[in-house]
């Protein structure tokens, strides 16, 4: 007797009795381009509109986007600004890696390894 199949027999996938969708015909004279961009029908459905306000921070309005240009500043070298450089100091922890300690007290997640000329590259 041969042994047990632990697993049961494939089974066909349920069915939807659904109608098959209309085809899309396109013409080439037809330029439908100008109707479809002039129909504003969709702003009043309920998904829109909590689609915009959950993007838009609550507001149910479009609004165009403001030019940026406007407030550039211009290029910044990071390296200078005082403020991108955070002071650290390398903590030697029990599990033989080096590890970031900021000046607020958090700790930096990735672990280091010191090399022989004293420099420390990431794990």
């Amino acid at each position: 007797m041969p042994p047990l199949w632990p697993f049961g027999k494939k089974k066909q996938p349920l069915m939807l009795d659904e109608p098959e969708p209309e085809p899309i015909v396109y013409r080439k004279d037809a330029d439908p381009s100008q109707e479809v961009l002039a129909d504003n029908s969709h702003r009043e459905s309920v998904d829109y509109k909590a689609a915009v306000s959950l993007f838009g921070n609550g507001a149910t309005t479009v609004k165009r986007a403001e030019e940026q240009s406007q407030f550039y500043e211009g290029i910044i070298d990071s390296a200078t600004t005082p403020a991108a450089v955070e002071k650290f100091t390398w903590i030697h922890h029990t599990d033989g890696y080096h590890y970031k300690q900021f000046a607020d007290g958090r700790f930096d997640s990735v672990p280091h390894q010191k090399k022989s000329d004293g420099t420390y590259a990431p794990y």
